[in-house]
């Protein structure tokens, strides 16, 4: 049976899912590092396609071992993630995101919402 949903899954991504996939990716990565950057908070966002990963850091992210959060970092991860599940966004604890095919624009939307505000929160109480 999983087998079986697996190839439809993978029949169901067209050329045109990931396009769409790709558009609402760049749609909440540009909209993270713009809402980072409307915060004063140091942070950025990467990814490509339908994932993204939020780090609160200015230093690049070049490896794993750029990525691995301080203290400072861990809290900040912490206060995103509670904030981020308050408003009805689920992500995983560590600022990863993924993306599917289902969600709209108008989905998009609304979680970059809910980070905006979750961001605005922790630049307030850090």
């Amino acid at each position: 049976m999983t087998m079986r949903a697996g190839l439809a899954a993978m029949r169901a991504l067209t050329r045109e899912s990931f396009v769409h996939l790709d558009r609402l990716g760049t749609l909440l990565r540009d909209g993270v590092a713009a809402s980072f950057d409307k915060h004063g908070l140091a942070g950025q966002c990467v990814g490509l396609g339908s994932l993204f990963k939020v780090h609160f850091t200015a230093h690049p992210v070049t490896d794993y071992r750029s990525v691995y959060p301080g203290q400072s970092e861990r809290r900040k991860l912490d206060a995103f993630h509670k904030g981020l599940l308050g408003r009805g966004v689920l992500s995983a604890s560590y600022g990863l995101f993924a993306l599917s095919t289902p969600m709209t624009e108008e989905d998009a939307r609304a979680i970059l919402r809910a980070i905006d505000d979750t961001l605005g929160d922790i630049a307030r109480q850090f």
